[in-house]
């Protein structure tokens, strides 16, 4: 398995080499441009790089563009979908345009420095599930954090996230079933007319609804496969139920790769609520209105396609 770093900061390289390099081999970059070649020789070589950790603001060739190469590159090869190397935007960028931007264009986790090791290794167990191997017995532990601009300690937070890899329910005649969370009956008759082709569709008018949903279901031992989240909604927003959802899971024991994916669908494109909303467990964030395509994308690079059949 081998990870590709790009970073123009030294210090930044050097953290992100110490936390991963005991799951994979690392290559390092310096820039875009690097980047960028350092996947064509990956791919000619037919031995593409499974992560790309990317920094977004570099010389030369920025993040945005080395990203949005990579992508074109992987297309004339005929790679895409749950093929794609999983592509994890390290940056102290929190202007949500740069957030959208980026899921926009194809990358799969956006997480800000100073980076949080357990976060980052989250969010890698998230996009790679069983095809990451074990680490070493005793990894080192990095000493200096890096937050784009001065070394700070870095947060090695203990807390279990929801944020890990997909595993589908045993059975092949599972069904999967998706909960559509919005105020808006617009919207959930839009999420309904995409999502009924690949599974079943329940709906909740707001954030606690949308919590007690969760907790029927898993008290039936019926967890959802899939929530499609608002955010702005009446009574319970989306920020304090997902935290809520993450937490009814814990009680049952789901947490980590068995948690429900959560795709945030929202018309806020402010960075911090993108920001926010992943440190506080979901999988993916889309902004309103709905790309029907991008949807699709996105629950296909989770593994939610798959379990059902498609």
């Amino acid at each position: 398995m081998k990870f590709l770093i790009v970073d123009d900061d030294p210090a930044c390289r050097t953290l992100l080499k110490t936390v991963l390099e005991p799951y994979a081999e690392c290559d390092l970059a310096f820039d875009g441009g690097e980047a960028i070649d350092a996947v064509r020789l990956a791919l000619e070589d037919g031995k593409p790089y499974e992560l790309i950790c990317l920094d977004i603001m570099m010389p030369n060739t920025n993040g945005h563009e080395a990203l949005q190469a990579i992508r074109d590159l992987e297309q004339r090869h005929g790679i895409g979908g749950t093929d794609a190397v999983k592509i994890i935007m390290a940056t102290a960028l929190m202007d949500s345009k740069h957030c959208v931007r980026a899921f926009k264009s194809g990358c799969e986790s956006y997480v800000t420095k100073p980076l949080h090791v357990d976060e980052l290794l989250d969010q890698v167990r998230a996009l790679l599930g069983d095809k990451l191997r074990s680490p070493a017995p005793k990894s080192p532990r990095p000493a200096p954090a890096c937050d784009g601009s001065t070394n700070r300690p870095v947060h090695d937070d203990t807390a279990e996230s929801g944020t890990a890899a997909y595993t589908p329910p045993a059975g092949a005649d599972h069904k999967p079933r998706y909960l559509v969370v919005d105020d808006d009956s617009v919207c959930r008759a839009l999420l309904k007319s995409m999502l009924t082709p690949y599974g079943q569709c329940t709906f909740a008018y707001d954030g606690q609804e949308a919590v007690d949903a969760v907790r029927l279901a898993l008290e039936d031992d019926a967890p959802f496969d899939l929530i499609c989240l608002d955010i702005m909604m009446p009574g319970l927003n989306g920020h304090d139920a997902l935290q809520k959802i993450r937490e009814v899971e814990r009680e049952f024991g789901r947490a980590g790769s068995d948690g429900t994916r959560v795709i945030m669908t929202t018309a806020l494109r402010d960075p911090k609520h993108c920001v926010q909303s992943f440190r506080e467990g979901c999988e993916c964030y889309i902004t309103k209105p709905i790309d029907e395509q991008e949807l699709l994308e996105k629950m296909s690079a989770l593994g939610l396609l798959e379990s059902a059949g498609v």
